[in-house]
Parts: C-alpha cells; structure tokens; sequence
C-alpha cells in the first residue's frame, strides 16, 4: 500500500494520470487539450487564439505539481486504501477456500494460519497489474467497496439527479465535490439504524434466506453466493458501529456509571460537591475519571448523559428525539475521525 501511495504521487508529480482516476481520464483529457493549439493557430481569429493561449497557461498552473499537490495526496491516499480493500478481499477469498476444504479437526487458529499462507493465490482475482508492474484493484465486488471507503460511488436511486449535473457544459469539474458530499452523508447513514429501512440492506437479507439466491440482486451488488453472509455482517456492523457509543453511554448514565456537565441549578451543584460526583467523567467503583479530554466523543458522551439525566422533564418524545441525533452525530465523528477524514473539507 505504501508502495502503491508513492507510485502515485510520482505519477501526479510527473502530470500523468493516477491509478485510479473515477469519471475523469487525466492524461486523454490532457491531451486533447493541448492538441487543440494547432488547430486555433492554424484556423483561430485573433481573439480566438489569445483566448485559447490565456487558458492554456491557466491549465499548466492548475496541473503544476505545486498547485497539484493536495490532489496528488489524495490520489495517493486512495490507492494506498483501495490496495488494503484488495488484500482483505484476497484473504476473504483465501480464508473460504480454507474453510470449504477444511479438516474434520480445524480450528479457528489453523484457518488463519491456511489464510495468510495462501492469500497470494487469489491475487489474481482481486488485482491486475498495469503498465508499470503496479497491481490495480479489478475485482467488481473490492473496486465497489473501494469507491464506498473513497467515497466516489455513483449516486443512488433518488440522487441520481445530482450526477446529470456532470453533463451540463462547464459543471464537470464542479460535479466530483457534488457527489463527494453526497456520499459522505450517505456512508454516515449507513452507520446508524436507519440503515435497516434501505433497499441495499432488505434486497442482502433477503438474499441470505434464500437456497438459490437470486442471480439478478447477486448481480446489481457484484456479489458471489458465497459473500453474501459476509456482506450482511458488514452492513450490521456498521450500524453497530454508529451506535454503540451512544447506547453504551446511555446504558452506562441510567446506572449512574458516567456524568453529564455540572448542573445548572446552584442546589444540584452543592448536591453533587457534597457527595464527591465530578461532572464529564466515567464511575469506576468510587473513582470518577474525567473523558473531557477525549476530544470528539466527550461532547457526545457528556449529552448523552445530560439526556438521560434530564429525562424526566425533556419528555418521553423530546428524549427520543435527542438520542436519534446523538446517534447521528456518534456516525459521522466515526466516518470523520478514520480513514474517511478530510473529505469534508473537500466537499467544502
């Protein structure tokens, strides 16, 4: 992967296409640019040619490795994940051969051992090699979840719309920051329960039931039979994922094991000094350790415990309101905070 990163960067320092270029072919676009100057000198007007000539050297400056050089972290970046999306297909792979040939007398150890011993005889269902010797994700199934992880999937059903912006003269470079916003709020999404009500997540369960499965759902999601059960325990994942901190925090305030910020009423406060209770912190036995300096999460921590705690006069609807956004919210700190981060900046 770090191989593949620094490939890449080489490749947008010498102003020729990355690895993986989405919906726009770099160098053929490049190329038909600079083609063009022959022909506005041969046939321009005057005005035509000065036009022509002023774009051009705006479009050096923009394919500059100096002007490029957040471009080409990214590119970089996103070959490095799409590799280590590849590999854990080849061991994916690897692991089920294990297992559909396993002895009577396998366990868990040895499966790991046969996965990692044998994960280079599926590389060839997962990579291709390109001009250079590089191994390119190809298989249908990683390059989808690469553009999940990259956010750069086409958009879906009723966003779908957005993606015709691309064709409307002067708006294709404007498109890909459309898309990305659009992604990342749909990857946010995935990681909380309202995942359950999506087509993708009842059309993969309702795969799972079945003996033989239906080839034309396999066929819309790039699924093999065999991956079907693996694709349901992602998407569960995710969602646990996106709800486990709050519903852990919530689970931990209702016994009183985690605190919210000092209450507001001068007789709470006095309450809580006489007996010891410190605001934003976990109850470990008799000991309260404070989480305000778990950045990201001690917002969300300390609301949480604030909700439950003022429970009683929120009301039932307003309560379940707010643990509906601090779900939300726990979602999109665990998109922003991995490896998904910086993407909103971009977006901007």
């Amino acid at each position: 992967s770090l191989q593949m990163a620094k490939h890449n960067w080489d490749l947008g320092v010498k102003r020729q296409g990355q690895s993986y270029q989405g919906k726009v072919d770099f160098d053929t676009d490049i190329k038909e640019w600079k083609s063009l100057k022959k022909h506005y000198e041969k046939n321009g007007a005057p005005w035509e040619q000065n036009a022509y000539g002023a774009l051009d050297k705006v479009v050096d400056i923009n394919t500059s490795p100096w002007v490029k050089y957040s471009m080409n972290a990214m590119g970089s970046g996103d070959a490095a994940a799409r590799t280590i999306i590849g590999r854990q297909f080849m061991r994916q792979r690897a692991a089920q051969a294990a297992w559909d040939a396993r002895k009577p007398n396998m366990n868990t150890d040895d499966l790991l051992q046969v996965a990692r011993d044998t994960e280079d005889n599926f590389r060839d269902e997962i990579f291709r090699q390109d001009r250079d010797g590089f191994y390119i994700v190809s298989d249908k199934a990683a390059s989808l979840a690469g553009d999940y992880a990259a956010m750069t999937r086409s958009l879906q059903e009723n966003f779908k719309g957005f993606e015709l912006i691309a064709n409307i003269p002067g708006m294709k470079a404007f498109f890909p920051f459309v898309r990305t916003g659009f992604n990342y709020l749909d990857v946010t999404f995935d990681h909380t329960p309202l995942a359950l009500f999506k087509n993708k997540y009842q059309d993969i369960k309702q795969l799972a039931k079945q003996a033989n499965p239906n080839k034309l759902l396999l066929a819309k999601y790039n699924l093999r039979p065999e991956d079907i059960r693996y694709e349901l325990a992602i998407l569960e994942g995710r969602m646990a994922i996106g709800t486990a901190a709050v519903g852990l925090a919530t689970i931990a305030a209702l016994n009183g094991k985690i605190t919210g910020n000092e209450p507001v009423n001068a007789e709470d406060r006095e309450h809580w000094k006489l007996n010891g209770i410190k605001p934003k912190s976990f109850k470990i036995g008799d000991t309260y350790v404070s989480y305000e300096r778990l950045e990201i999460f001690n917002t969300i921590f300390s609301s949480t415990a604030d909700v439950v705690g003022h429970a009683d006069a929120l009301g039932e609807k307003r309560t379940d309101e707010w643990m509906k956004k601090l779900t939300y919210m726990t979602a999109s700190v665990v998109v922003d905070q991995s490896m998904l981060s910086g993407v909103e900046d971009l977006a901007r």
